[in-house]
């Protein structure tokens, strides 16, 4: 879609979808969570909390891409053209971040490492864009089977995948009732991250754009209707974390059924938020890149020794709380403007090529 034509409602999820996963690796990678965990309890309990209120962005960025491009018109060739964006980022990340690290880190300079600066999709340097380009070059065939479908064929089929994705997948991987229950050699998820976990989500996608229409109520109502059902999956996924020592091995997984309702009231929330804005859609433009600098191994390991949290003493007063929402805000816009800079080149030499193409043409 032109950024003109996008809707600003759903581009500011993308945005808050990619704060949150920052959110996400300063709690892994910035060890705030550990570090919040071995001093203060209520401030434990509020970045846990926090913790489980960001566990929607992955499944909300695959949901977008299944609500937009189920109505699109795409083909094999669309399709492949789709990829390009991400995939040029990739390459383009992959290998000026490589040559930066070899220069200033030459132990680095190996020869199987040589070769994953150039193949960054199939030596798996970023997970999510290895399955999210997949997914762009089946969705002409996922869609053509989807859109075909009656709503009652489609409520069928996103009952099943959502049953064995979701919530087979989610009780196999929960202490004791594994014991019973087992997904093995029928669903390998990795907790939401796989391939298979992509597709429940873009089938959701599709669905919630062809087939819930939600214009008949009034826009206020709608909004807490979702928000509500929203803080209530999330209240019900952290209790029973705090509560059962059997459930944490599952808390918060991306295809936990309680986090994929949430993705899907997320979608459907900030879908009521009906505006433009040049701004909001300009920074959600750059949240692939975004994604890509600040998560690439070499990037990523720098980035959260520099801005570790785990100094304990953060913890006794509620200053961790502005320098925690610094951090995630200044990692994103500093990224940003790095991926803004990239996309500028990219256009410019993109261009060119079609001036000069143009030019020998006329001749």
């Amino acid at each position: 879609m032109e950024k003109s034509k996008r809707l600003s409602g759903i581009e500011l999820l993308r945005i808050i979808a990619m704060i949150q996963i920052i959110f996400l690796h300063l709690f892994q990678y910035g060890e705030m969570g550990t570090a919040v965990s071995l001093k203060n309890l209520s401030a434990s309990t509020v970045v846990d909390f926090m913790w489980c209120l960001s566990r929607t962005p992955v499944d909300v960025f695959v949901m977008i891409s299944g609500y937009f491009l189920i109505t699109a018109k795409t083909n094999i060739r669309s399709a492949v053209a789709r990829c390009k964006k991400p995939y040029q980022a990739m390459l383009f990340y992959s290998v000026i971040i490589g040559i930066i690290f070899f220069i200033t880190t030459p132990n680095l300079f190996v020869a199987p490492e040589v070769w994953k600066m150039f193949l960054p999709f199939f030596s798996r340097t970023w997970y999510f864009l290895d399955n999210y380009i997949i997914l762009l070059l089946v969705s002409p065939f996922l869609n053509r089977m989807l859109v075909s479908l009656e709503k009652k064929e489609y409520r069928f089929l996103l009952t099943v995948a959502f049953v064995v994705v979701s919530v087979w997948s989610t009780l196999s991987k929960v202490k004791v009732v594994n014991e019973v229950i087992s997904s093995a050699k029928i669903t390998d998820n990795y907790y939401g991250k796989s391939l298979i976990g992509f597709l429940l989500m873009y089938i959701i996608g599709g669905y919630l754009r062809l087939h819930i229409d939600d214009s008949r109520f009034a826009v206020w109502k709608k909004r807490c209707w979702y928000m509500g059902i929203f803080l209530g999956m999330c209240g019900i996924d952290f209790a029973l974390h705090c509560n059962f020592e059997e459930y944490k091995n599952v808390y918060g997984m991306f295809n936990n059924p309680f986090v994929v309702i949430e993705s899907v009231c997320m979608v459907l929330l900030f879908r009521s938020f009906v505006f433009s804005s040049r701004i909001v859609n300009t920074l959600a433009s750059t949240t692939l890149g975004v994604y890509a600098i600040h998560e690439h191994p070499y990037i990523r390991k720098w980035l959260w020794e520099l801005l570790s949290m785990k100094d304990h003493n953060l913890y006794y007063s509620w200053k961790y709380l502005p320098i925690g929402i610094g951090i995630c805000a200044g990692v994103f816009l500093a990224c940003g403007t790095l991926e803004l800079v990239r996309m500028k080149i990219s256009g410019f030499i993109v261009k060119r090529h079609f001036m000069r193409q143009k030019d020998t043409t006329k001749k």
